[in-house]
Order: C-alpha cells, then sequence, then structure tokens
C-alpha cells in the first residue's frame, strides 16, 4: 500500500466542512458535546441519531433547526419517549426525542387529545396546516423520558420521503470540539487471536468476515465511546503487492434504513462479541448487515497478504492498522459443494429444528450468515430451559412452539411468556394459544430459551411529592415482576386525568394543577400478560 495514498487522504480530506448547511439553528444553545453518534454499533440497532449532551440537567431549550411543521407528536414510556418530528421544506424531518416537555401549545394539543382518548400513550399526525414551526423556536426542553439512559437530547434528521436516518453532520449539526485522536486499539480474529494496531504475528483466518476492529473514539477525554464514519481496508498479495488506491472493502454511514437497522449484529463481529463483550467493526461484510457498503468487493481466496485498515471520524480523523494475514479456508462458513461463495447476495434458506416438545421454524433470511443448528434442552426443578446454537445474528422473527404437559393449567395457557438470551439482548414475549395445544411465540433472539408463566398483577404504591417538567406533581411507584406495562389509567376524584409514566425508574408522574384539602386516586394498571390490578388511594 502507498503511503503517498494516505498522505493524500490526510491532507485533502476534510470532512469537517458540512456538505450543506440546512440548519437555521442548532438544536441547542450549548457547545456540542457527543454521547452519541450516526449509525452506532449497539446491540440489535445502529444508533439513529446523535445523542446531545446536555451537562446531566433536564430542561435545556430544544430548537427547531429550520422551519416547518409539526408532523408528529409521541408520549410514551419506553422508546423516544416524549418526542417532536418537524417537516421542513428542504424534504427533510428533524426528531428531537428524549424531551422532558413540549411548549405550551404541543403540550396542550397532548393534554386534549389524551383526554379525549382517555390514553396516556400517544402517537399523533398532522399536516401541514395544521401546527407551523419557525427556525429557532423554542419546542420544548431536554429530558430523559422513555428508554434514554440519562439526561441528553436525540437529535434525528431524516430523509421525509423514505424515513430513513441521514447523518445530521453532512447537513449542518455542529460537531464541536473534537480533542482526542481515534485509536484502533487491536486487531480480533473469530478464533481468538488478538494483535496490536501494527503486528507483525501473521493472523490466520478462514474468512475476511472473521475480522473485527477494536476501536476508541472519544470527543473529550474520558467521554463516552462513540461511533466512526467509515472504514476502508486494503488487502494485496504479499507476494505480489500492487499498490492500489481503490479499496477491496469500503463503508460510509451515511443513511439506512430502519428495517436494516438489526444488521448492527452482523456489522460487529459477533464471535469476538460473545466472547469478550467487545462491539468490533468487521473488516468485510456478511450478506445483510446494511445497505451502507460501498459496492467494490473483492474476496481474495487461500494465501498471506498485507492488510490495511483505514478508519475515518466524523470530525475527519483518522486511523491506520497494518499487518499480515493469512488465509485458509478449509473451515470456511462460507463453503459449499467444497466452494467458497461470496456472502453479497447469499439469503440464508428456511429450517426448522426441534427437540421434545419445542419446535422452532424460520423463513427466508431470516440468519445473517450461514447456520448449522442445534438445540440441547436442560431440565431443572422449577423450568424448562434450551440452548440453541450457534451464535448467530437475528434479521426476521423465529417461531417457537411449545407443547406444554397435559397437566399444565389451563388458565396459564394465555400468560406463559417465553424469555430469550443472546449476548445482545433479552426478550420477553407472551405466548398465544393454538387449537392444536401448543403455544406459538415469535422472536427475534437465537440463544438461550426458557419457558414461565406470569399472573402477578402489577404493583402500586405511593412515594410522595416530587418535581416534573418544572411543576409539583405526585408520584406513584409502578412495577411488574417480569413484564412491561402496557396500559394505565389515572382517575383523580372520579376524573380521567393525564399521567407520565417512567418506566426506566417506575416512576408513575401526576401533574399537579389543583389545590385541596382531600384528593382521591384511582389506579389502574396492566401488564404484557394482561395481569391488571386497581389502587385507591386518598391524600389529606
Amino acid at each position: 500500500m502507498m503511503i503517498r495514498l494516505f498522505f493524500f487522504i490526510f491532507l485533502f480530506h476534510n470532512p469537517l466542512i458540512a456538505q450543506v448547511n440546512l440548519y437555521k439553528n442548532q438544536p441547542l444553545l450549548l457547545e456540542p458535546n457527543l454521547a452519541g453518534s450516526f449509525g452506532e454499533l449497539r446491540n440489535h440497532h445502529f444508533h439513529s441519531g446523535i445523542d446531545l449532551r446536555t451537562g446531566g440537567e433536564i430542561g435545556q431549550p430544544v430548537l427547531a433547526v429550520q422551519d416547518g411543521y409539526l408532523k408528529r407528536l409521541t408520549s410514551k414510556s419506553n422508546g423516544f419517549g416524549m418526542a417532536l418530528y418537524i417537516a421542513h421544506p428542504s424534504g427533510h424531518t428533524s426528531v428531537y426525542a428524549h424531551l422532558d416537555r413540549f411548549q405550551e401549545r404541543f403540550h396542550n394539543l397532548l393534554i386534549k387529545n389524551s383526554s379525549e382518548r382517555k390514553s396516556n400513550r400517544l402517537d399523533l399526525y398532522f399536516t401541514a396546516n395544521d401546527y407551523r414551526v419557525s427556525a429557532g423556536d423554542t419546542i420544548g426542553w431536554s429530558g430523559n423520558s422513555g428508554s434514554s439512559s440519562g439526561p441528553h437530547l436525540h437529535f434525528e434528521w431524516r430523509d421525509s420521503k423514505t424515513q430513513e436516518p441521514l447523518n445530521p453532520f453532512d447537513y449542518g449539526l455542529a460537531i464541536g470540539k473534537d480533542q482526542v485522536e481515534p485509536k484502533i486499539l487491536s486487531i480480533h480474529t473469530k478464533s481468538g487471536q488478538k494483535v496490536n494496531r501494527i503486528w507483525s504475528d501473521t493472523l490466520v483466518i478462514s474468512d475476511w468476515q472473521d475480522i473485527g476492529v477494536e476501536i476508541l473514539e472519544q470527543q473529550h477525554l474520558g467521554g463516552p465511546k462513540l461511533g466512526i464514519k467509515s472504514m476502508s481496508v486494503w488487502i494485496e498479495d504479499i507476494n505480489e503487492p500492487n499498490q492500489q488506491e481503490v479499496p477491496d472493502f469500503s463503508w460510509e454511514m451515511k443513511r439506512f434504513s430502519f428495517s436494516n437497522t438489526r444488521g448492527a449484529d452482523g456489522h460487529m463481529q459477533h464471535d469476538i462479541h460473545s466472547r469478550t463483550k467487545k462491539r468490533t467493526y468487521r473488516i468485510a461484510p456478511v450478506s445483510q448487515p446494511a445497505k451502507i457498503w460501498n459496492e467494490i468487493y473483492s474476496f481474495p481466496g487461500n494465501g498471506i497478504y498485507d492488510l490495511t485498515i483505514m478508519i475515518e471520524t466524523y470530525s475527519g480523523q483518522n486511523a491506520i492498522s497494518k499487518g499480515p494475514v493469512k488465509r485458509d479456508t478449509d473451515h470456511s462458513s462460507w463453503l459449499k459443494a467444497g466452494k467458497v461463495i461470496s456472502p453479497i447476495g447469499w439469503e440464508s434458506p428456511p429450517d426448522k429444528i426441534e427437540i421434545d416438545n419445542m419446535n422452532i421454524s424460520w423463513g427466508k433470511n431470516s440468519f445473517m450468515e450461514p447456520i448449522k443448528p442445534t438445540i440441547e434442552r436442560v431440565d431443572d426443578i422449577n423450568e424448562s430451559k434450551w440452548f440453541c446454537k450457534p451464535d448467530i445474528p437475528v434479521i426476521k422473527s423465529i417461531n417457537y412452539y411449545w407443547t406444554p404437559p397435559e397437566d399444565y393449567p389451563k388458565e396459564l395457557l394465555s400468560k406463559t411468556v417465553l424469555i430469550g438470551n443472546d449476548p445482545r439482548g433479552t426478550s420477553r414475549i407472551v405466548g398465544k394459544p393454538l387449537g392444536n395445544g401448543q403455544i406459538h411465540f415469535k422472536m427475534k433472539i437465537w440463544g438461550e430459551l426458557s419457558i414461565t408463566s406470569d399472573q402477578q398483577a402489577p404493583q402500586i404504591n405511593y412515594i410522595g411529592k416530587t418535581t416534573f417538567q418544572n411543576k409539583d406533581a405526585f408520584c406513584f411507584k409502578l412495577k411488574d415482576n417480569l413484564l412491561d406495562i402496557i396500559n394505565y389509567r389515572v382517575e383523580i376524584d372520579g376524573e380521567w386525568s393525564w399521567a407520565y409514566y417512567d418506566a426506566k425508574k417506575e416512576n408513575l408522574l401526576i401533574p399537579i394543577s389543583f389545590d385541596k384539602d382531600r384528593i382521591d386516586f384511582k389506579i389502574f394498571a396492566e401488564d404484557e400478560g394482561h395481569n391488571g390490578t386497581t389502587f385507591e388511594y386518598s391524600i389529606q
């Protein structure tokens, strides 16, 4: 690989200058400080926006970046929590998520629609003539609602037609000061080899997809770990170097579809993640990680090669790694009839597997890589467990059919829960009883499985007064032993009242808008298994 190539890239490639600047305002008045980057590898998904830190505080003004209109408003206990979507004449939509509260007219809109529907979970859509917004308007205040792990603003920039998330830095979002150079910490292989950024010991692989790159990218020392913008890879025969300038593999995080977001599990080298818990970037694509890979692929066969890897951050910084690699395809995952097949365009076939009372089936393109499935059942006193191997990223839901024993109580059939775990996450699914005696579950997990049941209703207790949305509020503890809360309803003195459920803290928050000597609460809550409870409490 020619060193001059890299000098050219370093000197003349400067993404610090946005491709276009469509923003009249930045979404926050604060100096940009990133807690999460676009396309960052998360378990089971790509990060779809930019997380902007708010100094650990709730209540920073959030501004519309461009003229437009309110297209969508959500208020949920999970996901984006309280969020606003603003459509713009440029053909884009900006998203502001995990808010603490909305501006007054949007807040009144929330309360009005919630009251009419008698529902605290809202997802409202509007037209261009309903609620106009000007650039620089304070549309809300930053918060920690939904599935947020701490106070921040999640900001997205989408293509309005496709709703595909785009890299906001390409359109005018300020990135702020980047005070830390990126580091390629090490290179890992599926088999367990690990070398430093520059290495001389030869890595031995079966497939180019076996290699994962461990990267440390931060904006500030000690700050959150961020994702990278792009990676380019050159593979040259050690005996016949051709000094090519076009990379053999390359990808850039410009946009992706939500239908491909689960490809994050395939973009990282999942075998390395299973073993080390490190999210390493693959140097070569698998069949369906995401549509971000440039359509230039070359899969060199057996031989010894010089491998060069270059990464680029969103602020325009680069890092390079280099060393020898030997490919030996004798144990390749991509062997078919003795020939190595290209992962590009490969589609996983439908199949099924069963053991005793558990039948599992899946359709076409359910897995990202070839799989030779195995399943093992382990019974203990309390529950049945199954172990599905190997660890492979799942794209589409897998069908699990469990046949309960003959003495299984009928009242539990609709309360039966399948718990699935893989190295990237956990899922709990309430099953659907079928006429043939089986219970059906659909889950995007291939890993450890267990069956349980849930007849326990949520628990509710009064905590005391607190502050919510910059006002006084009552706080009740609302929690469930196993499942998510899907429905809750609050009545005050016999009248329906709006409330917000903070699922991660298990707090039900009820704003105080009146002054009375006595207040009678009646709270109903229901979990995913449709176990419900009613709690009555009076405050004097």
